[in-house]
């Protein structure tokens, strides 16, 4: 019984300790607005697309002229593969997998209402934190990971609040469902499988300064939010028992600049640091069986994206958007687990707004992200081997969206 406990707090572990795959630094997923996709993000703290950007700085709200509402709708191609994967022997047995992401279709929904010449109620409906990641059954890290998916869905009132004609304020609180489905095979067969949910709830912050005609400045804050799991574990041939965990998502805090060249042409700034390194460790707790519980440490350090774009109006009803982007991960070589595999990267974009009419328009965005290569160098843990692989990954993201003013 000694030796099965240890096989499976080794394997729990490893699922618990991974996350879950996404396409930005963490396992965010920046899946929230197709206008803002447009631009890399850059100018959404500032308010230059539409009022998707209330997700990076709810004071961008007071710029609704009366109500508006948008429905996003990205879809995530990305293909992650693994070579050369080989444990302290330097063996390869099915070091290779091919396309281990899991691609997956993200909403994000938004609406504002003026409701005086101050004051605008918003709502946002995002899916900021997920995605997922699948490996071959028996390949070189599957004591380490096969299966692994996090979900999370945000839901987010806010009210942006206009002091002056040139500064505005903004708040609002989250209530945020989190679910994780996590798996893993040890060396010795003990599959274990871990389904844990709960909801957590945390605010946000903005500010919005309006220098003059041409120049304008932003400041988002999201919090931090805890989340207190409830779910199940089962170990074959071990044990079946309901299950809790902790674990955060965590703050960030966005600021950039917006400046208009001339009526046609506006140019945009943002960086966003996050804060990875709070994610120190994870507790779980197995209810039946308390001898089984444990706690998993990280090592990730905080992230910055930094992003550039600028919107061409080229005619009443059209406006191209286009962006780059570099965001440093939050992880190295000795702590990337299989399940978040990323590496820094450079982002490219391009959008457009079409308007149908006055009060009824469209947007489209195209990004591809250009990872530098991966490599996990990790040390033996329990009875998970150690494992060196490499990983080169591929990103593309289509978003389209549809806004009506009101």
């Amino acid at each position: 019984m000694k030796l099965n406990k240890k096989l499976f707090v080794s394997s729990l572990a490893m699922i618990m300790a991974s996350g879950s795959n996404a396409w930005a630094a963490g396992y965010s997923t920046e899946l929230t607005s197709t206008s803002g996709l447009g631009n890399s993000y850059a100018g959404s703290v500032t308010g230059i697309h539409d009022v998707s950007d209330m997700f990076f700085n709810p004071a961008v709200l007071t710029d609704v002229k009366n109500g508006e509402a948008i429905a996003s709708f990205s879809y995530l191609d990305i293909n992650i593969n693994a070579k050369n994967g080989s444990d302290g022997n330097g063996g390869s047995q099915k070091g290779n997998v091919h396309d281990a992401g899991v691609n997956a279709f993200v909403p994000a929904l938004y609406a504002a209402k003026r409701v005086n010449d101050d004051t605008v109620l918003g709502l946002a409906i995002t899916s900021p934190f997920g995605l997922a990641t699948r490996y071959n059954n028996g390949w070189q890290g599957s004591d380490r990971a096969l299966a692994s998916s996090i979900t999370t869905i945000n839901i987010n009132p806010t009210v942006g609040y206009k002091v002056n004609d040139k500064f505005s304020l903004g708040a609002g609180v989250q209530a945020q469902y989190y679910e994780a489905k996590l798996t893993s095979n040890t060396a010795s067969n003990y599959y274990t499988k871990l389904h844990s949910s709960g909801w957590g709830y945390g605010y946000n912050l903005g500010a919005k300064y309006q220098v003059n005609q041409d120049l304008k400045l932003g400041l988002g804050y999201r919090s931090k939010i805890e989340h207190d799991l409830a779910g199940g574990i089962n170990a074959q041939g071990l044990v079946t028992s309901d299950a809790g965990s902790k674990t955060t998502t965590p703050e960030s805090l966005t600021a950039g600049a917006a400046y208009k060249i001339n009526q046609d042409v506006e140019l945009a700034y943002d960086v966003t640091w996050t804060r990875w390194s709070r994610l120190k460790s994870l507790e779980v707790n197995v209810y039946q069986n308390q001898n089984y519980n444990m706690a998993s440490s990280y090592n990730w350090h905080d992230s910055f994206l930094h992003s550039i774009g600028a919107n061409f109006k080229t005619s009443d009803k059209f406006l191209l958007r286009t962006g780059l982007a570099y965001e440093k991960e939050a992880m190295t070589d000795a702590n990337r687990n299989p399940t978040v595999p990323l590496s820094d990267k450079f982002w490219a974009s391009v959008g457009f707004n079409y308007k149908i009419n006055p009060t009824l328009s469209i947007d489209a965005a195209y990004v591809h992200q250009f990872y530098k290569t991966a490599r996990s160098n990790l040390n033996a843990s329990g009875f998970s081997g150690s494992m060196s692989t490499k990983y080169q990954t591929r990103v593309d993201v289509l978003s389209l969206a549809v806004k009506k003013e009101f």
